[in-house]
Formats: structure tokens, C-alpha cells, sequence
């Protein structure tokens, strides 16, 4: 059975640390993405500068001037940027939801795997949940990491509805 009721101050501050701290994780790969362009953009530049005449370059595929160059480009930096954001699990954009609902819903029900994420700046547990269907969801505890739970474990968790990052767990 879930419960949702409205969150407390300090559950709201810890809901902004974890958003603050997916915004930083999306302006690093933003940056990453960027620096790969510049280097792709010239560094090739550079290196066909010293076999090919400037006529030659321009027409080369690897040239910046190229606009079929930019296309392919953008698309594998951008399709990079998302790909580490999908795989690092960033919850940027369900974090703001629940700070504009501010809702929080409780369960209790057993730990099925633990696993850190994120250069083990994230717990992530995945539990089964009770009720018309049964599914496994994965819930995300984003202060650092904790060692002390274990699979199989009954655990009580409380959490942002629509982010599922975990406000607090206790064993039971």
C-alpha cells in the first residue's frame, strides 16, 4: 500500500541538493560534449593543413567548414550527452516535478538488489513492489553511499513520488 502526503521543509532541502547535484552532473557532460567538438573541429583542420593545399581541405569531410561536418557532429554529441545522462541515471527533470507537487510516498517491502552508481555517489535499490501487478521498481538514495543494506532486507522508504530518490530508509 502507497501513502502520499506533503513533504517537510527538510525533505524539500534534500531535494534540492540531489537536484543541484543532477545539474551539476548534466553541465559536465554539456562541457564534455563541447570539448570533444572543439577538438573535432580542429584538430583535423590542423593535420590537413600540412598534406592538403586550402582548396582540398575545404572540400574534405573533415573540414569545419563543411556543413555535412556539423551534422554528423552535433548528432553524435548530443546523442553522447544523452546516453550519459540515460546510463548515470540523472533525475533532473522528475526532481523539479516533485518540488513543484511536493508529494512523498512511503512503502514497506524488501530490498531485492543494492548497487552503487556513480562513481559510488548513489545507491540505487530495487524493491517489488505489492499491489494490482507486481514490478520491480528501482529507488535512489543520491547522499553517497550506503553499506549497510543488504538484499532481502525489509526496509521502510520514503521518497519523492515522481523521482523515486529516497528521503530517508530505515531497516525494519
Amino acid at each position: 500500500m502507497q501513502d502520499y502526503s506533503f513533504m517537510t521543509t527538510e525533505e524539500i532541502f534534500l531535494l534540492q541538493d540531489a537536484l543541484k547535484k543532477n545539474k551539476k552532473q548534466i553541465y559536465k557532460f554539456i562541457s564534455f560534449g563541447l570539448l570533444l567538438v572543439i577538438i573535432a573541429a580542429f584538430v583535423p583542420h590542423f593535420f590537413l593543413s600540412k598534406r592538403l593545399s586550402e582548396e582540398e581541405i575545404n572540400q574534405s569531410l573533415f573540414s569545419y567548414k563543411n556543413a555535412w561536418f556539423w551534422v554528423w557532429l552535433m548528432s553524435f554529441v548530443l546523442a553522447l550527452i544523452f546516453a550519459l545522462i540515460k546510463v548515470t541515471d540523472v533525475r533532473y527533470y522528475t526532481i523539479k516535478k516533485d518540488l513543484t507537487k511536493l508529494e512523498k510516498g512511503q512503502i514497506q517491502v524488501p530490498l531485492e538488489a543494492v548497487y552503487q552508481g556513480n562513481n559510488e555517489m548513489q545507491t540505487s535499490f530495487i524493491v517489488q513492489q505489492e499491489g494490482v501487478k507486481k514490478r520491480k521498481r528501482l529507488f535512489y538514495w543520491m547522499r553517497g553511499r550506503l553499506d549497510d543494506f543488504r538484499t532481502g532486507q525489509q526496509v521502510e522508504i520514503i521518497y519523492g513520488r515522481y523521482s523515486r530518490v529516497i528521503l530517508a530508509i530505515t531497516k525494519l
